[in-house]
């Protein structure tokens, strides 16, 4: 697929035009820009079409999501392809992202749901 060194060069070029530079290209993923409207089936659908997924984090009504592939190279795929791509309205922005924790994960559910609730 790629050519001699092609796939470090790939990889160098996407982190600083992805990231900036400050963290390392992984097959974790910061979607944000979600439209509130969008749901996780419709979410899993668009990233499902660059490989298997690990999970996927994501909470109605929220504007992020973290998503996790098996294998680094169908996340890069899935970046390039998918960078501001538009779904329900807006356009993607995709950023590698450390592993996710469940301790992260949790607090976020709490976070988004303490914020429902002040609200109400």
């Amino acid at each position: 697929m790629f050519g001699k060194g092609g796939r470090d060069r790939f990889h160098r070029d996407l982190k600083r035009t992805v990231m900036g530079g400050t963290i390392p290209p992984s097959s974790y993923l910061w979607v944000g820009n979600l439209g509130h409207n969008i749901n996780k089936s419709t979410l899993t659908n668009h990233f499902l079409q660059f490989g298997e997924l690990e999970s996927i984090a994501f909470q109605p009504g929220c504007s992020y999501a973290f998503i996790n592939f098996k294998n680094e190279g169908e996340a890069f795929t899935a970046v390039r392809e998918l960078q501001g791509f538009v779904v329900a309205g807006n356009p993607l922005r995709i950023e590698f992202t450390k592993v996710v924790s469940v301790v992260h994960l949790c607090l976020s559910s709490l976070k988004y749901h303490l914020a429902v609730i002040s609200c109400i």
